[in-house]
């Protein structure tokens, strides 16, 4: 089984009120967009995509599908709020028994907390836009992953044209 986490991209700074309408900023946006081909490079294919319901982490859902030409649906999970567990992540994958490649889009320090529990590692930090693949022989339980990869966004933020 194979899970990738996908942090959302850049939404700009956090609001003290309404932080849950927060959107994709233009240059998050722009880098998600940038990410496409690198994405296919690596083969990311999920069958499932899970993501946060909230609208940045949904958006960025929505370019990952784009970005790698899978026909799946984003599904919005309240699970996968900020705040999220391995234990929510968990139960939402539960839903889907028949996936094999299954992608959640989220926040953080929740999904860097989860990459670190499922393979033991002491510590994994996604930046926004940044996207980890754990592989697993069996089932996805804590410290049986093996970390894949793990993609810093700056490498797939746009290059500048050098003929400028």
């Amino acid at each position: 089984m194979i899970l990738y986490f996908l942090r959302h991209g850049d939404a700009g700074e956090a609001r003290a009120q309404d932080d849950d309408a927060r959107e994709l900023s233009t240059t998050g946006e722009a880098a998600l967009r940038a990410a496409g081909p690198l994405w296919r490079s690596l083969e990311v294919r999920p069958e499932v995509v899970l993501s946060s319901s909230l609208l940045r982490a949904l958006r960025t859902a929505a370019l990952l599908v784009e970005g790698v030409g899978v026909e799946a649906t984003p599904i919005a999970d309240d699970r996968l709020r900020p705040g999220a567990r391995w234990a929510d992540m968990a139960a939402a994958l539960a839903d889907h028994p028949d996936a094999r490649r299954v992608m959640f889009v989220g926040h953080e320090p929740d999904l860097s907390a989860a990459v670190a529990l499922l393979t033991g590692a002491s510590s994994v930090r996604l930046r926004k836009g940044g996207l980890a693949c754990v592989e697993f022989s069996g089932a996805p339980e804590p410290g049986a992953g093996e970390l894949a990869w793990l993609i810093d966004p700056d490498a797939y933020e746009p290059v500048a044209d050098a003929s400028v």
